[in-house]
């Protein structure tokens, strides 16, 4: 299995993985505590669900959908890596807005990077141009 489509795998598991880590710190940003606002954490707004479903079409993707002869790269998968790194820049620039008086890394929380990082794993995995097969 050539390194790109590893990547692409891998990237699409940290997005799943990181959709349902918390994205950021309810009581630093709107100042209300209580097991109420704690769902609201995870994947904040719904965007857990959307990069979670776009780390599993990277997953399904990477495992079935075989190389193609003179195919360097994936438009599809290079969106869907890309829409997945905006939804976190979307979300940072929400932080922002917001301007928590402790500051953003105390707004936000891990499974914002995590995202981040599963999203340019997949983008580099996708325009990863030279397929190199490991077993060379």
């Amino acid at each position: 299995m050539p390194v790109r489509r590893i990547l692409i795998i891998i990237g699409g598991v940290i997005l799943v993985i990181g959709s349902r880590l918390p994205w950021m710190s309810v009581p630093v940003l709107f100042g209300v505590e209580g097991p109420t606002y704690e769902a609201i954490e995870i994947g904040w707004e719904g965007n857990g669900i959307a990069t979670g479903g776009i780390g599993l079409i990277l997953i399904l993707g990477g495992l079935f959908l075989g190389e193609r002869r003179g195919v360097k790269y994936s438009i599809p998968g290079a969106v869907f890596a890309a829409l997945a790194i905006m939804v976190v820049a979307g979300c940072v620039w929400r932080v922002f807005e917001i301007d928590p008086g402790a500051g953003f890394f105390a707004a936000t929380g891990v499974g914002l990077y995590v995202t981040f990082i599963g999203g340019l794993v997949a983008l580099v995995g996708v325009l990863l141009k030279n397929p190199i097969p490991l077993n060379a």
